[in-house]
């Protein structure tokens, strides 16, 4: 099984990197599901995994009248 390309992080990825607190010219994204974020970095080579939260965990995603 080979390797996927990475690619660079879209707007919503930035702000999840930034939260997990890396510096975010240095990563590039490997894969995107609904429970996780797989970053690569772009100068070692190490793959960290960002775990993401449900919207109704942080207070997202609901309407507020």
């Amino acid at each position: 099984m080979g390797r996927s390309r990475a690619t660079k992080p879209t707007r919503g990825q930035k702000i999840q990197m930034a939260a997990a607190g890396l510096v975010i010219k240095n990563w590039l994204v490997l894969s995107d599901t609904a429970a996780e974020l797989k970053v690569v970095s772009r100068g070692s080579g190490q793959v960290r995994i960002i775990k993401k939260t449900s919207p109704a965990a942080t207070g997202r995603g609901q309407n507020k009248k």
